[in-house]
């Protein structure tokens, strides 16, 4: 417990000595600082947006409901420029320069394709993703234990109008000997999934890190679900393969011609 106080009052102290960014709550800055130590402990918020587009598989076993969501998928981590490949079919669906689509189309596809198709790139970014300057920090008082070790707690939230589920947030786990985020805590509120407007909280691991182009990304996920607060049984699991970099020009995200528009709704 020494050593997280230590390491939240060491950046508290840097942040509020340094930052002249105005409008922004001291609580935000703050958190902002540790989720930011996470970052470069994880290999930089640099390498991840100059290292070009990110490529990987992500197989997604839904143990609970008897479902594997899997995809091949090209992201680009600046522009969230995205496609998807579904293995053994015909299959494509994407995002480029705001605008969601499929071909053919993806009515099929379960979850909906366009709450899809940037959901891995959350998971397996964490915790660059959260380099947003439209997102608020906030450092929970508390440390959350898992599986014999304590975390520090960062609460990540986003202002009104960002996205499809701006209502979304999650809480980052930091280990305070290695500054890495080895899991989140997180809602899913968009109403293409979440059909009653019931805030459930699932918690994410981060697993099997390994070194690609010199960043520290998971290569499996374990699902868990939370009650009042405490992460409760394994629910899902998620294999990750064949994570690369690819060289932005290499990669066409461009809109397949007959391409469908998949609703918000």
């Amino acid at each position: 417990m020494k050593n997280i106080i230590c390491f939240v009052l060491t950046l508290c102290f840097l942040v509020s000595c340094s930052s002249t960014k105005k409008n922004v709550s001291e609580e935000t800055l703050n958190g902002r600082a540790l989720v930011k130590a996470s970052i470069n402990a994880h290999g930089g918020i640099d390498a991840w947006r100059k290292s070009g587009a990110l490529k990987f598989r992500w197989i997604y076993n839904m143990s609970d409901l008897g479902k594997v969501v899997d995809t091949v998928q090209i992201v680009d981590p600046v522009s969230m420029d995205a496609v998807h490949s579904v293995p053994g079919t015909d299959q494509r669906f994407g995002h480029r320069a705001g605008q969601y689509w499929a071909s053919p189309s993806a009515s099929n596809f379960v979850p909906p394709a366009r709450f899809w198709t940037l959901t891995p790139i959350y998971f397996l970014g964490i915790p660059f993703v959260f380099d947003d300057d439209n997102a608020n920090f906030e450092i929970l008082s508390a440390t959350k234990a898992f599986q014999g070790q304590e975390y520090i707690q960062v609460k990540v939230s986003y202002d009104q109008g960002v996205g499809d589920s701006p209502d979304d947030y999650y809480v980052l786990l930091i280990d305070p000997n290695t500054e890495l985020t080895r899991g989140a805590y997180y809602t899913v509120t968009s109403p293409l999934v979440n059909k009653t407007g019931e805030i459930v909280e699932k918690f994410i691991t981060l697993d099997d890190l390994s070194d690609v182009n010199g960043l520290k990304l998971a290569g499996s996920h374990s699902t868990y679900t939370m009650q009042d607060g405490v992460i409760q049984e394994k629910l899902r699991s998620t294999e990750i393969r064949d994570t690369q970099f690819l060289a932005r020009g290499e990669v066409d995200f461009s809109i397949p011609e007959g391409a469908t528009f998949p609703s918000s709704n």
